[in-house]
């Protein structure tokens, strides 16, 4: 009687403390997962890979629980998630390189075979980019009031929310298209 009396607050509190929302990215245990799903061309394959190296995801969960993502939520830094890179397809056709690391993002055009920097100032909450050597405003994060200002290519410097409607509004002012992931 005495250890089910020791062992339902256990549980609760394992309960609560798994489901609140300071869990952190899961880096690593998505990183193996993703590579897993792509390993071979074929799902059956990369079930059967994924069944024999299942000991490696609780490696991996252990390793973000504990580790990666305590420093994640006391440091405000993913470790894992740097140094990541995407490809991603515009809407002229060209497929773009999106590389992300500790300041921000670099990204390459494949077909012109050009790159700039995307680069954020956590003291002014500011992304610039940086295109042959020459820096240039983007926008301001202001998180008090959940929005965006703008520096446009005009000069003009406008503030939309940070939302989907504020994120569209902000397309249909500069006449861009979203990229697609490939």
């Amino acid at each position: 009687m005495k250890k089910k009396l020791f062992l339902i607050p256990c549980l609760a509190l394992g309960i609560c403390a798994g489901t609140t929302s300071c869990m952190g990215s899961f880096g690593l245990l998505n990183k193996f997962a993703s590579w897993n799903q792509g390993a071979t061309g074929n799902k059956f394959v990369n079930g059967f890979i994924g069944i024999l190296l299942s000991p490696v995801y609780g490696f991996c969960f252990a390793a973000d629980w504990f580790v990666f993502n305590t420093i994640e939520f006391w440091t405000g830094s993913q470790l894992i998630a740097s140094n990541t890179t995407q490809r991603m397809v515009g809407s002229n056709g060209d497929v773009y390189l999106v590389k992300s690391d500790k300041n921000g993002y670099t990204i390459t055009n494949e077909t012109r075979k050009d790159s700039m920097q995307l680069a954020f100032d956590a003291q002014t909450n500011e992304w610039s980019s940086i295109y042959n050597g020459e820096t240039r405003k983007l926008f301001r994060v202001n998180e008090k009031a959940n929005t965006l200002t703008v520096y446009t290519p005009q000069g003009e410097t406008v503030e939309v929310s940070n939302n989907e409607e504020g994120m569209q509004e902000l397309q249909a002012l500069l006449n861009v298209a979203p990229m697609k992931a490939e």
